[in-house]
């Protein structure tokens, strides 16, 4: 008889499921815990360095002290202390490595056989390790996994995977990023793979950028877990540094809110700051993030599905979003331009997304008269909807005719403003009160 089409079906994806080489087969994994030490050991002919750290002691031990050939002191005297100082740098530069057996007896008639890491410095000559801080012991760690563990089991540094935990524990900001930088280097001159897990702004920030790294951001909602990846063409274009952000600064925010320019931010902070009454703060309930006028032809915000690989999905970066763009009508039925429309389309389709094209040309016609009295005292008026703001061609602007001014500083003028604009002097300003209130509400709700 006949075999069934379903049993045919998977018979043949059985086939081809044999046929498939998975990225890692092959490859020894090593781990490196958030829970980790390198504690004084018992003398051991055994080589292994455990997730949490036990067994470091003993394998620099065998490596300094032994006559064996495949255990050359030079790995741990000389390549493994040059690379330690390559981390430290100009936190602290090591001249030895040693390893001493404690000699003192743990008890009447109980000798003591640990041994212990001693590093030496020139001036303060060797210390022990178990009077250095956190921070060092777990630089050693993942120069031990690197560098030595591979040596002994014979094996390339590119026939394993590394997983390391929370690096960032007890490590300064400055001293963890020359870490991650010598990881980074090691990784792609021996074709190794490394897995990071981190709560830092610091890693993301060396890695975000990074054409060799993936963010793949891992949520728990209390009932299970998803990982997403994270990518907004960071490869391709570095987007995230054209926006003049920090990749930690979207990857770490409950949600973002785009706006034009950095002077729009100042004024979107201070009135979120005024609907809220002070309940929603920047870096903490939210963070703002600059497009640039032109830069918004070249992003989108839309599923992956329906992406144009040709532009930036700010999407992907971040799912929370309000974004503000400035409408740049000088009359009431100008049209919007078309990277205004596309976007509008975008956003509508977004669960919970905000647009908020502004019914006035800019941000800056907002600016309520009193304000503007604070940077230019002879200040008469506040700006028509549709004025132009600042100077350009054609009729004179709102910044000559009543500043008597030609050249202009976005920031200088928000920076001077943004504190004296009040919820009483901007409430009557056009569609002011009704956007900003819908974005503090779509904010709170991402803080939920």
């Amino acid at each position: 008889m006949p075999e069934p089409v379903a049993m045919a079906r998977l018979r043949f994806l059985q086939d081809v499921a044999k046929q498939v080489t998975l990225p890692f087969s092959g490859k020894s994994f090593r781990r490196l815990a958030a829970e980790r030490n390198i504690l004084p050991e018992q003398a051991s002919s055994h080589l292994e360095l455990g997730a949490d750290g036990h067994g470091a002691t003993n394998i620099i031990r065998r490596y300094l002290n032994t006559s064996k050939a495949t255990l050359p002191r030079e790995l741990v005297q000389i390549k493994l202390l040059e690379a330690l100082n390559e981390v430290f740098g100009a936190d602290g530069q090591f001249t030895e490595i040693e390893a001493k057996q404690h000699d003192e007896p743990e008890g009447p008639e109980q000798p003591n056989e640990h041994w212990e890491i001693y590093l030496g410095e020139e001036k303060k000559g060797l210390v022990a390790l178990s009077r250095s801080g956190s921070g060092l012991k777990t630089v050693l760690l993942v120069l031990l996994n690197l560098l030595v563990v591979p040596a002994f089991e014979s094996r390339s540094p590119g026939k394993y995977v590394f997983a390391f935990e929370e690096l960032e524990t007890h490590l300064h900001p400055t001293l963890l990023r020359r870490l991650l930088l010598y990881i980074d280097n090691f990784v792609r001159t021996n074709q190794a793979n490394v897995f990071l897990t981190t709560h830092s702004s610091v890693t993301l920030d060396v890695f975000g950028v990074s054409s060799n790294a993936q963010v793949i951001h891992v949520k728990h909602d209390r009932e299970s877990a998803t990982a997403v990846t994270v990518k907004a063409h960071f490869d391709r274009v570095g987007v995230v540094s054209e926006l003049g952000a920090k990749p930690s600064d979207l990857l770490n925010a409950n949600g973002i809110i785009w706006v034009e320019g950095p002077s729009d931010r100042i004024y979107v902070n201070r009135w979120i700051e005024l609907v809220s009454n002070g309940e929603l703060k920047e870096g903490r309930d939210y963070t703002c993030a600059s497009y640039g006028g032109a830069l918004l032809a070249a992003a989108q915000f839309t599923t992956p599905e329906a992406a144009d690989a040709e532009l930036n999905n700010l999407l992907r970066i971040n799912s929370n979003v309000v974004v503000i763009c400035d409408s740049d009508r000088t009359e009431p039925k100008a049209a919007l331009k078309e990277r205004i429309i596309r976007i509008q389309d975008e956003v509508k389709r977004i669960p919970g997304g905000v647009l908020w094209i502004t019914e006035a040309k800019e941000i800056e016609n907002y600016l309520p008269v009193d304000a503007l009295k604070k940077f230019h005292p002879d200040t008469s008026r506040a700006p028509d909807q549709f004025e132009r703001f600042f100077p350009g061609t054609g009729k004179a602007s709102f910044w000559e005719e009543q500043f008597k001014l030609k050249s202009y500083d976005k920031m200088e003028l928000a920076t001077l403003v943004a504190t004296h604009l009040t919820q009483e002097n901007l409430s009557d300003r056009f569609d002011w009160l009704e956007n900003v209130s819908k974005i503090v509400e779509a904010v709170r709700g991402w803080n939920h």
